[in-house]
């Protein structure tokens, strides 16, 4: 079995023998993911810090040539470039990690949210909330039973 969705911060990508949270539902991005743990939360937040400094520096040039410009032609494209680019970077700031089929508990699926209940790398009992999940991914999951041991 091999099957991806979307959901709000990206894709799932789903083997029998994890569950893989991915940026782009590419399967060779599942390669190399690392199980939920301390590392891998570090990793994808300092993405997002990367993310949003980014995005921070970007509203600043937007701000200062707004106080500088004499035409509101250019500070008009320069704030629609500016919401493009958030647009196309907000889904690099996904979760990236793999879940074992084998460490999750539950699910439990509420209208288009998925609550995901496993156990992390650590053995502590963990859950990730997956929003906006499309109809593929709702079908999928509510046919999906988890392995228990």
């Amino acid at each position: 079995m091999k099957e991806y969705f979307k959901y709000a911060n990206g894709f799932v990508n789903l083997n029998n023998e994890n569950l893989f949270l991915t940026n782009s539902g590419n399967w060779s991005e599942t390669l190399n993911l690392l199980e939920k743990s301390p590392k891998s939360i570090r990793k994808n937040n300092f993405k997002s810090y990367k993310i949003y400094i980014y995005l921070f520096i970007v509203v600043c040039l937007i701000v200062l040539v707004l106080t500088k410009a004499k035409s509101g032609s250019i500070p008009f494209g320069l704030i629609l470039l500016g919401l493009g680019t958030y647009s196309y970077l907000k889904r690099e700031t996904g979760k990236q990690y793999k879940i074992p089929i084998s460490k999750i508990k539950s699910i439990i699926i509420n209208e288009n949210e998925v609550t995901i209940f496993f156990y992390n790398s650590n053995g502590i009992e963990d859950f990730e909330i997956l929003a906006k999940v499309d109809n593929k991914g709702l079908d999928i999951l509510s046919h999906f039973k988890p392995i228990t041991t």
